[in-house]
């Protein structure tokens, strides 16, 4: 990671899917960035990686997936719906990951 020199604050800020070519318009408030690869995949503890969002602005990393684990992340707040819910998107594939993956927990 890294601190950006102008952090990133506002309701106004584009990221595209790499995976669709999409530009959502997205609502951020994050000062640090996380350096990795956009080019290409890349190794973490818990399996490969790939950057999936990237700033329209200046190029930071907005969103990643690990590519064998089902896990994806993004750094922005979808749910403030900055454009006409660009990115309800992610919310629907968070549900359908937990009823794919789905783990018994026991009540305390």
């Amino acid at each position: 990671t890294y601190k950006l020199q102008f952090g990133h604050r506002g309701i106004n800020q584009p990221v595209i899917d790499r995976k669709t070519g999409k530009v959502e318009i997205t609502a951020h408030n994050h000062g640090f960035a996380l350096q990795a690869p956009t080019d290409a995949g890349f190794s973490t503890v818990y399996g490969p990686g790939q950057v999936t969002h990237v700033s329209l602005n200046d190029g930071v990393v907005e969103g990643l997936e690990l590519t064998e684990r089902g896990a994806f992340s993004v750094q922005y707040h979808p749910e403030a719906a900055a454009g006409p819910h660009d990115a309800a998107y992610l919310f629907d594939r968070f549900v359908d990951l937990m009823v794919q993956y789905p783990r018994k927990v026991e009540a305390l």
